[in-house]
C-alpha cells in the first residue's frame, strides 16, 4: 500500500472512532433520533450545497490556471481539481499540491500550480474570517481564530507580494549553495504575486466567501430542521470559527477540534449535545469526506481513461 494511501486509511481510522466516541457519548440512540428528524431531500440539498461550493472553488482555480497562460479542457480540469480532494486530510491541505502531478504533464510549472493552491488557501482563511465575524456580534470571546488567520493569512499575503521580491531571489540565487531551490523560491513567488493582484484578489475572496457561505448555509438548514433556534448569520459564523479553529490546530482536516468548537457552539445555541452531534457529523460527512469520496471518484476516472494516478514516489509538494 503507498504512503498516501496509508495516510487516508489512518485518517478515516482516526475520523471512524473519534465520531463513534462522539455519538456514544452524547447517547446513540439520541443521535439517530435527531438524525430522523431530517427529511431526505434536505439531506440530498445539505450534499448539493457541498458540490456548488466545489464547482464555485473549481472556478476560481480554473481562473488561476488560465490567467498564468494555461488553457485546459474544462471536464478533465475538473477532474484534476477535484482528485486533490484525495489528499485534503492533511495539514493545511497541504496534499491537495497532488493536482501539481497531473497538471504538469500539461504544461503547467510546478511553481505555479503550487502558486495557485497557495493563493487558494490564503483566500479560503480571508473568506473564512469574513464569515466569522457573524458570531462575533453575539459570542465576541471567539475573536482568537479570527485574528489568528487573518494574522497569518495577511502576513504572508504581504510577504509573497513584496515588490521586487521574485527579481531579488533570482539575483540571490548567483552562486549561492542552493541556487536551484531559491530560484525556484522566486518563481513560485512571482506566479502568487500575479495571482494577488488586486482585481484576482478580490475575485477569488468573493467566491470564497460565497462557496463557504453555502456550508454555513448547510447547518443553518440541518439545525433549524432538527429544532435548534439558531439564525443564518448565527449558523455560517459557527461553522467558520469551527473550521478556521481546525486549521489553525494543524491537524490533518482539522479532525477533533472542528468538530469540538462546532458542536461547543451548536449547543451555546441551543441544541442538546446529540442534536450537536448529529448536526457536526453531517457538516462534516457532507463537506469533508464527501470531497474525499469525489476525489476518489477522480482519481478512477482518469485511471480509467489513461491518466494514471500519481506516482507514489513522487514528492507531494514537488517544485519545478
Amino acid at each position: 500500500m503507498s504512503s498516501k494511501r496509508r495516510a487516508l486509511t489512518l485518517s478515516i481510522g482516526l475520523t471512524a472512532v473519534v465520531y463513534l466516541a462522539g455519538v456514544l457519548l452524547a447517547d446513540r440512540h439520541a443521535v439517530l433520533a435527531a438524525f430522523g428528524r431530517l427529511h431526505p431531500a434536505t439531506v440530498l440539498g445539505i450534499f448539493l450545497l457541498s458540490l456548488l461550493n466545489y464547482l464555485l472553488r473549481f472556478w476560481r482555480w480554473h481562473c488561476y490556471i488560465a490567467v498564468l497562460g494555461h488553457r485546459l479542457p474544462r471536464w478533465r480540469h475538473l477532474l484534476y481539481y477535484l482528485a486533490g480532494f484525495t489528499l485534503t486530510v492533511t495539514p493545511g491541505k497541504a496534499g491537495e499540491a497532488v493536482r501539481s502531478l497531473y497538471l504538469f504533464p500539461c504544461g503547467v510549472p510546478y511553481s505555479q500550480s503550487l502558486a495557485a493552491l497557495l493563493v487558494e488557501r490564503l483566500l479560503d482563511v480571508l473568506a473564512m474570517g469574513l464569515l466569522a465575524l457573524l458570531i462575533l456580534l453575539v459570542r465576541p470571546d471567539y475573536a482568537w481564530p479570527v485574528i489568528g488567520a487573518w494574522g497569518l493569512a495577511l502576513g504572508l499575503i504581504g510577504l509573497v507580494t513584496r515588490p521586487g521580491l521574485p527579481e531579488r531571489l533570482q539575483a540571490w540565487r548567483r552562486g549561492h549553495r542552493f541556487s536551484h531551490h531559491v530560484g525556484r523560491l522566486g518563481r513560485l513567488f512571482g506566479a502568487t504575486a500575479v495571482l494577488l493582484r488586486p482585481g484576482l484578489l478580490l475575485f477569488g475572496l468573493a467566491l470564497g466567501v460565497l462557496g463557504w457561505g453555502l456550508e454555513g448555509l448547510a447547518v443553518y438548514w440541518s439545525a433549524r430542521e432538527m429544532g435548534v433556534p439558531v439564525t443564518l448569520a448565527a449558523a455560517i459564523g459557527v461553522y467558520a470559527i469551527a473550521v478556521l479553529a481546525g486549521a489553525l490546530s494543524f491537524l490533518p482536516g482539522g479532525l477533533g477540534g472542528t468538530e469540538m468548537v462546532m458542536g461547543g457552539l451548536l449547543i451555546a445555541f441551543g441544541a442538546d449535545g446529540a442534536t450537536a452531534v448529529a448536526i457536526t457529523l453531517l457538516c462534516r460527512l457532507a463537506t469533508l469526506w464527501f470531497a474525499v469520496a469525489l476525489g476518489g471518484v477522480a482519481v478512477a476516472v482518469l485511471g480509467l481513461s489513461g491518466q494514471a494516478p500519481p506516482e507514489t514516489e513522487r514528492p507531494v509538494v514537488p517544485v519545478d
